[in-house]
């Protein structure tokens, strides 16, 4: 393990990329794990209060994302969230940001289902990460991974 440590502050190759496989992995894990977390978390009916389209950067490179704002309550607490997804879709068109929100549970009138986690209510989303995208992000680990794996 010295050696590796040793090698790496001396920047070789093989040390580099063994410690960006390590990092991927671990990143890697983190977020799959946080997916599967979320996907157990309770739901409450809340109102939609904001739903529309934020755009950022200048006028040529300009970038856009969902956005929305919505109120619940827990144990008749009233809480106020704007996190749409775990996922953060930023597109140079709107039409990607507008199909992120189809995942939304929508309801009769304003009313959504939000997602809470039961140790922190005020942290919530309106859609959990689905199989799909939990597939997403492990093959954006593993791809790197196994191209750096087998360039060493």
């Amino acid at each position: 393990m010295q050696e590796l440590w040793t090698d790496l502050l001396n920047g070789e190759h093989y040390a580099v990329l063994s410690a960006c496989i390590a990092y991927a992995l671990l990143m890697g894990i983190v977020s799959i794990t946080a997916c599967f977390r979320i996907r157990r978390w309770p739901h409450t009916i809340g109102k939609l209060t904001e739903d529309g389209v934020s755009s950022i950067g200048s006028s040529d490179e300009r970038m856009h994302t969902a956005r929305v704002r919505y109120e619940y309550s827990v144990n008749d607490i009233s809480y106020t969230g704007k996190r749409l997804s775990p996922f953060i879709i930023r597109a140079t068109g709107t039409r990607m940001a507008e199909w992120q929100k189809g995942g939304i549970q929508k309801h009769e009138g304003d009313c959504v289902t939000v997602f809470y986690n039961p140790a922190l209510p005020h942290k919530s989303y309106l859609i959990v990460p689905t199989w799909t995208g939990i597939a997403g992000v492990f093959l954006l680990v593993a791809i790197p991974v196994f191209l750096i794996w087998f360039s060493i």
